[in-house]
Formats: C-alpha cells, structure tokens, sequence
C-alpha cells in the first residue's frame, strides 16, 4: 500500500534523514521517499497505518505529518 503524506516542519537534509528514519522505524512500513521541496512523503506499507501511528514516530520532533491523498 502506498499513501503520501505531507511533512511539516522540514527545511534541510538533516530533515529529511531524521523524518526518513523515524518513519522508516515504524512497524509495518516497507519503504519510506521524502522530497524536501515538496514536503512530502510517500510511504509503503504492508498493512494500512494511521496517520496517528505515524505522527507518534515523529513525537520529540518538530515535524507534523498528514495525509492528503493515497496512490
């Protein structure tokens, strides 16, 4: 399963490996993208993830996540 979301709080590199990272960590993700000019990400998944689920992977972060479509 592939949804995109959309990433709050990023403006650099050092962003998008943490954000990458923390998401990547998440139980039931396979693969994580993160486009920095976009403030995207697009996440596949074995199983559907809530968006809370994802959000409580960046907590101690400034960064937010929502989704805004799925592909």
């Amino acid at each position: 399963m592939k949804h995109t979301y959309h990433i709050g709080g990023m403006s650099c590199g050092g962003c998008v490996t943490t954000v990458k990272n923390k998401l990547s960590a998440t139980p039931g993700v396979t693969s994580v993208q993160v486009d920095l000019a976009k403030k995207e990400a697009e996440i596949t998944s074995s199983a559907v993830i809530k968006a809370d689920t994802l959000q409580d992977a960046l907590k101690n972060t400034h960064y937010t996540i929502t989704e805004f479509r799925t592909a």
